[in-house]
């Protein structure tokens, strides 16, 4: 069942900025993995790689459990 205040605890605007955040995240990684697609020999910067971002969406989780 969807509980529809699940931001509750942190407040909607807070919870809009970091999923807004994880999402553009997101977005620019997918993005910087078909350009590096196309183009082999671009590297794309450390925070847009797939390790980059596992981690800042591992950190932002266990910030948000604390």
């Amino acid at each position: 069942m969807w509980d529809w205040a699940h931001f509750k605890a942190e407040g909607w605007l807070s919870h809009f900025r970091r999923s807004a955040k994880f999402s553009g995240l997101l977005f620019l990684g997918g993005a910087a993995m078909i350009v590096h697609m196309l183009v082999p020999f671009w590297q794309q910067p450390r925070w847009l790689s797939a390790l980059g971002i596992a981690e800042a969406l591992q950190a932002g989780m266990e910030s948000r459990k604390e």
